[in-house]
């Protein structure tokens, strides 16, 4: 604090800072802790004016941590500071505390600035001890707040929603790792169901059992299950104007069910634990750009689905019959340009070999003859199988005009016999690339 003051001081003698407007310098204190701010009271009358307007206020417990102050001196600031600022509207409120927060203390300060300052966002972290503790209850007012747009939520939070919500202005709700007073299914029903302007949606959780029947207005979600090794009933996600949608689900559910998406361009989804049904998939027969990771339980068998739109798409082959979905979007995406295979995922899944029994498309792919541009193989192993699928692809991509492989050999001979049989795909492919990033070097295949 002392360094930021002497450094304005300084400046204010040469009379530069003091040449700058009100607003110029409002702008600017809006970028400083709201501590660091509140240190700038000191300078002139005008600075002690100037520090009451500033339109953001962020509170970190992390900063007193380290210091001679304790947490009852953290409270009386932004008690203090809270009540103290006069901006005609509070552009944000950024709460991240610690475990010993008080849950009063909490929702007295999500209160008035709701009530007393017309808040625009709220964002709240509120860390958890090693046990999670005292779970944090926002006020009854933040539910009917005309003025909020932004609202995201982390950890120690639980939502007792009422029955009557009216967010009108909510255009971004984000919660991660919440608490729900009673059924999940209800409480974001209800909540959302007073969201009509809604624009991007993040749920986050352990197991989600709910069905999402989002506002019309929603353009983009997120929805993260991260329960691994937990099982669930299952998820519907309904959703007719979605631009926008990732959906990673490490939860064995006994269904999936993605309702159609006309407008849907990008989706990137993942589903690691046995998806026993694929009919899902006809939610994405319009999207432009697709990445899937999923594992089934069953054989892809045809059904009609053609993915009138998509151009690029991405296959992780950790997932046990990726090789039937690359067949099966051959297939049925007659103007894909862009196919990508690659073994890179968050749970250190390991690639699953190509089987040589892979059931190859039943007729050249019309994508083959007419769009398809780009084939690209990250942690491309070299196996039989694998062998088998890159050359099917590079002899039947008649308009083939950049093919790419990667690899992460464990040793030199390994390396040497996957850039042995790359070269031999060479003739039919001269723009092909053998990246190896274990060596870090590039090696291009030669003719």
């Amino acid at each position: 604090n002392a360094c930021i003051v002497i450094s304005i001081r300084k400046y204010t003698n040469m009379d530069m800072i003091s040449q700058l407007s009100d607003d110029l310098l409002i702008r600017i204190l809006s970028r400083v802790p709201t501590k660091h701010v509140m240190a700038t009271c000191c300078l002139s009358k005008r600075w002690l004016r100037l520090w009451s307007l500033v339109p953001k206020l962020d509170y970190a417990e992390c900063s007193y941590r380290h210091s001679n102050e304790n947490y009852a001196t953290f409270t009386q600031f932004v008690y203090r500071s809270l009540m103290s600022n006069k901006a005609p509207v509070l552009e944000t409120l950024d709460l991240n505390l610690g475990s010993k927060c008080q849950a009063i203390d909490v929702g007295n300060w999500i209160e008035t600035a709701v009530v007393c300052h017309r808040v625009q966002e709220i964002i709240a972290i509120i860390r958890p001890s090693n046990e999670r503790g005292t779970m944090i209850s926002l006020p009854s007012s933040m539910y009917t707040c005309e003025t909020l747009e932004t609202l995201e939520l982390y950890d120690c939070f639980r939502l007792d929603v009422p029955f009557s919500v009216r967010l009108p202005s909510l255009k971004t709700l984000k919660l991660v790792d919440v608490d729900y007073a009673d059924n999940k299914v209800s409480s974001l029903t209800r909540l959302l169901s007073g969201c009509p302007n809604l624009d991007f949606l993040l749920v986050h959780h352990d197991n989600l059992d709910v069905a999402l029947m989002v506002p019309p207005s929603l353009g983009k979600l997120i929805m993260y299950n991260n329960g691994r090794n937990q099982k669930g009933s299952g998820f519907v996600i309904d959703a007719p104007s979605l631009v926008w949608l990732y959906v990673r689900d490490d939860v064995l559910y006994d269904f999936h069910q993605i309702e159609h998406m006309p407008n849907l361009e990008v989706a990137h989804v993942e589903m690691t634990f046995a998806v026993r049904n694929h009919k899902f998939l006809k939610a994405f027969t319009c999207a432009r750009s697709l990445t899937l990771c999923l594992s089934f339980l069953e054989v892809l068998s045809p059904c009609g689905m053609i993915f009138h739109n998509l151009v690029d798409l991405t296959l992780n082959t950790c997932a046990q019959g990726w090789w039937d979905l690359v067949t099966r979007m051959l297939q049925d995406s007659p103007k894909l340009r862009s196919l990508k295979l690659t073994d890179e995922h968050q749970l250190e899944f390991t690639s699953i070999e190509t089987p040589e029994s892979w059931k190859r498309p039943s007729s050249v792919p019309e994508c083959f003859l007419h769009s398809f541009e780009i084939f690209e193989w990250k942690g491309y192993k070299g196996r039989r199988g694998d062998l088998d699928m890159a050359t099917y692809v590079i002899t039947n991509a008649t308009r083939l005009k950049k093919s790419k492989f990667s690899s992460q050999p464990h040793d030199d001979s390994e390396g040497d016999r996957i850039h042995r049989d790359l070269n031999s795909l060479q003739a039919a492919s001269p723009h092909l690339m053998f990246l190896s990033q274990e060596r870090n070097k590039r090696q291009r295949v030669e003719t």
